[in-house]
């Protein structure tokens, strides 16, 4: 039988550090029927020079990372695309796991996303956090897809920084495309060390979060809860382990001041407006039992 081509999206920006790595970790996937595709953001350190070693498929696009691979599903020849961040590592079995499972009758496959913990007690703090989404849809977004379901629910949104995979996967849930998982994961090698600079990065998610909201307001009451249903689910993780679970209530709280503060600076009213509505439902007066709305 024929295998399926896979086009492997690589959108970059001043990536040499990593990029080497993760080039060569797509090269090295026992899934041989691949094409490496970069779409450079106009990059002035060595990045292009290190892709044409591993590909001469190679662009130059801006103005992000959503339209950037945008622009390189349609270079794409692959029947199916899979979009790899610059600054990580595959194991060597993702692409053909990800080919085993759309077999299975799969439209789209999420490969979990493990931070190094090598990289720094934040990157742990990641970990701890990040491990528990492994397997629940509400807090993961397929990045291999079938090119024609790509194009059929209109790709990556550009006007959204903060949440773009969420509404990626919003978008086939509704749909109704049917999506996977495989325990082959990707390391992610760019993990923060400098916390001030982590909160300011979603201090700048804040400032845009309107723009995900807008057409992920039901759902973004659970993708961006500050406590949600999987942490319960994963309560013994926190007896386990009880210094990274601490350290992960105390880095959440930053992490979601930071995202709130930014909001706030960017949308006031619309800020006002949601607490409004959030303590008029709170106090609102709840029907008695057989009493009809």
């Amino acid at each position: 039988m024929k295998k399926s081509l896979i086009s492997v999206i690589v959108p970059t920006l001043n990536s040499e550090k990593l990029l080497d790595k993760c080039l060569r970790s797509i090269k090295s996937q026992t899934y041989k029927d691949i094409e490496i595709i970069v779409v450079d953001n106009f990059s002035k350190d060595n990045t292009r020079k290190i892709a044409k070693k591993y590909t001469r498929n190679i662009y130059i696009k801006g103005p992000e990372r959503s339209a950037q691979v945008n622009y390189a599903v349609k270079k794409a020849k692959g029947e199916y695309v899979y979009k790899v961040d610059s600054d990580f590592v595959l194991d060597p079995e993702v692409i053909n796991q990800c080919v085993k499972k759309v077999d299975e009758g799969f439209d789209a496959v999420v490969v979990h996303n493990s931070p190094d913990v090598r990289i720094s007690y934040i990157a742990k703090i990641r970990k701890f956090e990040t491990d528990m989404y492994k397997y629940d849809i509400t807090h993961s977004s397929a990045r291999f897809v079938k090119k024609t379901v790509y194009e059929k629910i209109g790709g990556f949104r550009t006007d959204i920084t903060a949440g773009e995979d969420y509404d990626f996967q919003n978008k086939l849930n509704k749909g109704g495309f049917k999506t996977g998982f495989i325990e082959a994961e990707a390391l992610h090698l760019g993990e923060p060390t400098n916390l001030f600079k982590h909160l300011k990065k979603y201090y700048d998610y804040g400032k845009d979060f309107v723009n995900y909201q807008k057409s992920n307001n039901e759902e973004s009451h659970s993708q961006l809860a500050f406590v949600r249903p999987v942490y319960l689910k994963n309560w013994k993780k926190f007896l386990v382990h009880p210094i990274l679970g601490f350290s992960f209530i105390i880095y959440s709280m930053a992490k979601f001041g930071a995202g709130a503060l930014g909001f706030f600076t960017a949308n006031p009213k619309q800020t006002l407006r949601m607490i409004a509505e959030h303590i008029s439902l709170k106090f609102k007066k709840k029907p008695k039992k057989n009493e009809k709305y």
